[in-house]
């Protein structure tokens, strides 16, 4: 054994083995961390597993977005093709990207009944998680060199962040699988920069342009990840891995981004289906909220204002939520939630902090993360949307830069002492990345709290909501005709349920002489909030059906398309 330095440069020999001293067998002492990493494992995914059973509910479609990846997956199954059978034209394609659909085809399949087969759908988010969480560990840990219980708390607090827990369970959104995704192909990507030179690394770079293929074709966002890795490998001097990579995802993504070209939805067929479905993302860009053409649309000119809103949207709000979720977010959709001005310096911190930690990494080494997370931000910065969901893919990267700010200035005041002293580094990174987990755990309790509330009253909204939308949905395909064309805030859900044609209503005059031409007689109004009261335009038509709930989602007689007055007039 090699002998030990003093403070004043001397050195003494090594205590000789005593009872009070035994001697260290390395061997014994990383066995008992592994016993101790994998008990800490199991207990994680005990608490997640619990956690995310807890949340489950039946709900799907609320977001309108959920509801036509569904109907997207069905028709996948049946044999219809990537196809909107919701339209009374058949053929109309869609615009959205089909890699989750194409993933949800695979479980449509084997569970073909819908809403029955909702919690299939669910569990493929929830495994999803559960495996993002995995990744995330052996990532900080293996390949960002993260102190080994640091790293565990960042996979953990990841795992059971309540945004995502809540998309994985009250929705059947793409973020989850997305976020594994992401993390999996950064994963394998800097595992094969590590490796280097030594062993065939081909393998890695084509592995890491699967699932960044992947990503892309579930969300136009992995457009960061793929020019970010190819940059990543170009700086490595990396060159054939560079052109292995590309290749494998040319291969991947562009038969799709061809064939989405040549059958895109031609404008009669936009007009008709009229949902930001069958919007192209280049529509949908200038829009001032993407996806609701009723918003009006900027200029150029206005771009850098929509940059600087959503950067100082992020500073102020959501790095906030990042770390302290329950003072800074909603326990669900809709739901008011007020931040102070203290509340915003707070968040404000963080992200500096988070900047401060991202810098120093960058002053180490620069890997792939550095390259996929400035540019994903980048790519949301320019989207007119609400930033926090956004994000919500890049949470593990955004709280390792946290943490390492922390470290930063942890290394700043060891600077005061002569000798270094690792855990004045090493505490605070543990406190603060397990007072995330703590914040997260809080939100998550807070959310089941509500769900299971002894007093129906004060449960969450969020089912409630979709208990009323869903009997509204059944009732009308019980009691309208099945040839009878509906217009619907909810196109895709109520197809699902009815099996009727449907059309969006998002902007009735303007749609008005196609709803004629097509022999559209009623509109559903569906909503997971309370409706406002009808309005002159609305008050025309005959009330079919309304609902006793507190949203009053109603069913309108718009009359034959011959004798009808047009909307608004």
């Amino acid at each position: 054994m090699a002998k030990q330095p003093t403070a004043k440069g001397k050195t003494t020999p090594p205590a000789p083995a005593s009872p009070f001293n035994p001697p260290v067998d390395p061997q014994a002492v990383e066995k008992k961390r592994r016993m101790i990493l994998l008990i800490a494992g199991l207990a994680a995914l005990a608490l997640s597993l619990t956690i995310y059973l807890l949340r489950f509910d039946r709900v799907v479609g609320l977001v309108v977005d959920d509801a036509w990846y569904v109907m997207l997956a069905k028709a996948l199954a049946t044999g219809q093709g990537y196809t909107l059978i919701n339209s009374p034209t058949p053929g109309i394609r869609p615009f959205y990207a089909p890699g989750w659909p194409a993933l949800l085809a695979i479980f449509y399949k084997l569970a073909p009944n819908f809403p029955d087969n909702i919690w299939v759908f669910k569990t493929v988010s929830m495994v999803a998680m559960l495996g993002a969480g995995y990744v995330a560990f052996r990532y900080f840990n293996q390949e960002r060199d993260v102190p080994t219980y640091v790293a565990f708390a960042l996979a953990l607090a990841m795992t059971i962040y309540p945004a995502l827990v809540f998309l994985a369970t009250s929705t059947v959104m793409s973020e989850c699988v997305f976020t594994l995704t992401q993390l999996a192909a950064i994963w394998v990507i800097e595992r094969g920069v590590r490796t280097n030179r030594v062993n065939p690394v081909w393998r890695f770079a084509a592995l890491g342009g699967v699932f960044a293929s992947y990503g892309f074709l579930t969300r136009p966002a992995g457009l960061g990840l793929l020019a970010g890795t190819v940059l990543y490998l170009l700086k490595e001097k990396l060159f054939k891995q560079a052109i292995i990579f590309a290749a494998v995802a040319v291969l991947l993504v562009g038969p799709w981004t061809l064939y989405s070209r040549k059958y895109a939805p031609t404008p009669e067929q936009r007009a008709e289906q009229g949902a930001n479905i069958v919007q192209p993302y280049t529509t949908q860009f200038w829009q001032r909220i993407a996806g609701q053409p009723l918003s009006g649309t900027i200029t150029a000119g206005e771009v850098p204002a929509r940059i600087w809103k959503n950067l100082s949207e992020i500073g102020r709000y959501d790095f906030g939520g990042l770390v302290l979720y329950p003072l800074y977010r909603p326990l669900e959709p809709a739901e008011p939630m007020r931040i102070g001005e203290e509340g915003r310096v707070i968040s404000l911190f963080f992200a500096a902090l988070a900047l401060v930690g991202f810098i120093s990494v960058i002053r180490e080494r620069m890997t792939l993360a550095e390259f996929v997370t400035p540019l994903s931000l980048g790519i949301s910065c320019l989207w007119g949307w609400e930033q926090y969901r956004l994000l919500l893919p890049l949470v593990p990267f955004l709280l390792f830069y946290v943490v390492m700010g922390v470290r930063f200035l942890a290394q700043l005041y060891q600077k005061l002492y002569e000798e270094p002293r690792p855990r004045a580094i090493l505490l605070p990174m543990l406190i603060v990345s397990w007072f995330v987990v703590l914040t997260c755990l809080i939100g998550n309790i807070q959310f089941i709290n509500r769900k299971y509330d002894p007093v129906p009253e004060y449960r969450l909204r969020w089912e409630s909501a979709y208990n009323e939308n869903e009997a509204f949905i059944k009732y009308i395909g019980e009691n309208v005709p099945k040839e009878e064309i509906i217009t619907t805030q909810n196109p895709a859900l109520v197809h699902l349920y009815t099996g009727h044609k449907t059309v969006a209503s998002d902007d009735p005059v303007s749609q008005w002489e196609t709803w004629n031409k097509l022999g559209v007689r009623y509109m559903a109004r569906t909503s997971p909030v309370p409706l406002p009261k009808p309005d002159a335009s609305e008050n025309k038509y005959r009330l079919a059906y309304r609902t006793n709930g507190i949203l009053g989602l109603r069913l309108l007689d718009l009359g034959l398309p011959s004798s009808r007055t047009p909307w608004g007039k």
